[in-house]
């Protein structure tokens, strides 16, 4: 089986001892990311994988290349003295983390994603209201988002497109229940007043009562593997 344990550049040991608890054979990638924000002041470098949004400049932790190299030195030399019949090599993407890493799990195959949970965050859900004034879609060319006539982006996974299209028409008025996250708005829940559909699981509802953080949420929401979640 192919493995991608998904690590920053503080938190990397925790979720590589987490991961051992699940690996026993196969290849295992211990990967991270170097963001492309980091160098234009959005850098949440690879603290982004764990759901952490700076509040104040300083606490920006642009992460280099070669800092990502030597970590994720040590984390292979780690999970291969935790389990040495692991095949282990290392891997840096650059990008934003959340499509990074989903890309990344998608176009090479992995079977199982081990990623930090997060921290649910201060994001406190409300609903907002508006005219739908077109679609977004991300650079695969799938759907993931509408705007708003004020602008607000509302976002949700690809692989509810379908759904979220049977309730929303561009000119239409949509009600959508969710949580502001960074300049996006994250959707639960999209109504045209008649009829509801579900965007993403809302936090501590179903069977799955579990804070994540918007990397992991988006991980989550978007590979076709197994993601289990550390931490």
């Amino acid at each position: 089986m192919k493995h991608m344990i998904c690590v920053d550049s503080r938190g990397w040991e925790a979720v590589v001892r987490g991961a051992t608890r699940y690996l026993f054979e196969g290849e295992a990638t211990v990967a991270c990311v170097v963001d492309e924000r980091a160098s234009s002041g959005y850098g949440l470098s690879v603290r982004g994988l764990l759901g952490r949004k700076p509040r104040h400049r300083e606490e920006l932790d642009p992460i280099s290349q070669t800092e990502a190299e030597n970590f994720l030195s040590e984390a292979a030399e780690l999970l291969s003295k935790l389990r040495p019949g692991v095949s282990v090599e290392t891997l840096i993407l650059h990008g934003l983390p959340n499509e990074a890493l989903a890309s990344a799990a998608t176009e090479r195959g992995f079977e199982t994603v081990f990623i930090g949970r997060g921290s649910p965050g201060a994001d406190r859900p409300e609903t907002i209201s508006g005219t739908v004034s077109g679609w977004k879609r991300n650079h695969h060319g799938d759907l993931d988002g509408f705007f708003l006539e004020d602008g607000t982006e509302v976002r949700f996974p690809p692989h509810r497109a379908s759904e979220i299209e049977s309730v929303v028409r561009e000119g239409s008025v949509v009600e959508v229940w969710g949580a502001r996250r960074g300049r996006g708005f994250h959707a639960f829940e999209v109504s045209d007043g008649e009829s509801k559909v579900e965007a993403h699981k809302p936090p501590g509802r179903g069977p799955e009562k579990i804070h994540l953080g918007h990397t992991a949420r988006f991980v989550t929401d978007h590979v076709s593997c197994d993601v289990i979640l550390i931490g």
